[in-house]
């Protein structure tokens, strides 16, 4: 009798406005994601999409037509620092040498501008592909996979710091000495005092996590690989529940996979993003 009496007298004070609903659900955050679609020369130019559910589908923002100077867009990294986004890309095919990355920014993430040319500075480059940003205590960098004519497999992960706020100067190169060699796509980030980098072996087709707690440029030790061979291009995002995600090109027979991880070790299984037509890529909160 006594919890009868007790549930009637929770329902009247419910009915009554005695109790306060429950706050409604947060909403994800929205992601922007930029990205090229292909090999195919109409496809080699930057594409943003946007997710409000975390990140699992995107919808497309702008078809933005942005080809650079060079007239090739690939591998874009995004950036939403000062107030703007900026991007940073590979300038040709994988089939055709670059001995160089390009900047540019953007306000609305539909028109954007040429900010910079940054060179490899290592002798005899062939290709330089993919700069990723990473940044820490205010300073921004990029990471870019750079080869030399000189050696065969011999692609290694090298770091540029921005001298200014403008991001149109820039030094480097700085090697990230132990990251092994042939590597490309490397994508980093810190979570306490441990650096992750996340990157593709280019002679086994894996891709490999690494870490250290050093600094960004020494004493790497590889953690092992992820998943089977036959990806390309890892980018990660921080999500609203601290967890991250993980996204990679699967370049093998196309598509955008994605996994999960509270610790940045232990990751989930891979599954296909909806997002038509995307590839190797990154995104950030809009």
């Amino acid at each position: 009798m006594r919890l009868w009496r007790s549930i009637l007298t929770l329902l009247l004070a419910v009915l009554a406005g005695g109790l306060a609903a429950p706050p409604p659900a947060l909403a994800a955050t929205t992601l922007v994601y930029t990205t090229f679609k292909g090999d195919g020369a109409a496809d080699q130019e930057l594409w943003v999409y946007q997710s409000t559910n975390g990140g699992t589908s995107y919808s497309v923002l702008s078809d933005t037509n942005y080809r650079g100077p060079s007239g090739v867009l690939r591998d874009p990294s995004i950036l939403k620092y000062n107030g703007r986004y900026y991007i940073a890309y590979t300038v040709q095919s994988w089939t055709t040498n670059s001995t160089y990355f390009t900047i540019a920014s953007s306000t609305n993430l539909t028109s954007w501008t040429h900010v910079a040319s940054v060179n490899s500075g290592i002798a005899n480059t062939k290709f330089t592909w993919a700069p990723e940003f990473y940044v820490e205590g205010g300073t921004v960098r990029l990471i870019a996979s750079v080869a030399a004519t000189t050696c065969s497999e011999c692609f290694r992960p090298y770091v540029y710091t921005a001298q200014n706020t403008a991001l149109t100067s820039w030094s480097g190169p700085a090697q990230m000495w132990g990251l092994g060699t042939n590597h490309i796509d490397t994508f980093v980030v810190k979570s306490g005092s441990t650096w992750h980098a996340f990157t593709k072996n280019e002679t086994t087709k894996y891709i490999e996590h690494w870490t250290t707690t050093a600094n960004l440029y020494e004493g790497w030790v590889n953690r092992g690989t992820l998943w089977s061979s036959g990806y390309e291009g890892p980018s990660l995002v921080r999500l609203d529940d601290g967890s991250w995600r993980i996204y990679v090109d699967k370049y093998t027979n196309g598509g955008l996979w994605t996994a999960t991880s509270s610790d940045l070790t232990t990751w989930t299984g891979l599954s296909a993003v909806g997002c038509s037509g995307c590839r190797h890529g990154t995104a950030v909160a809009k």
